[in-house]
């Protein structure tokens, strides 16, 4: 077995040091879908609050693990945030356009 030398050291500390967290990749996937499928209401709404949660646990988790991944937890925190407003914006504008129709 070859023993690892200065420079092979450190790219094996360097590789175990970049570990991007899952948790804050799944949180922007899923805030982007739930953007997309705002449109489907609680589809969208679901995803986003799904986003949400794992955009929270995996921002905790780059802070106390030391991984990498805080920029794309927060950026699934934000888009799941349009993806939980949006279909709620869109239900009370709907409800409003109703009764404005109604009376």
């Amino acid at each position: 077995m070859e023993l690892l030398r200065g420079s092979q050291m450190n790219n094996v500390k360097a590789s175990q040091g970049s570990v991007t967290n899952g948790k804050a990749i799944a949180s922007l996937v899923l805030g982007i879908l739930s953007i997309l499928f705002v449109i489907l209401g609680y589809v969208g709404l679901i995803l986003g609050i799904a986003s949400l949660t794992l955009g929270i646990i995996g921002l905790q988790e780059t802070k106390s693990l030391k991984q990498e991944g805080k920029k794309l937890a927060v950026s699934g925190i934000v888009c799941s945030g349009l993806g939980i407003l949006l279909p709620i914006i869109l239900v009370v504008s709907a409800i409003i356009a109703f009764m404005n129709m109604a009376s």
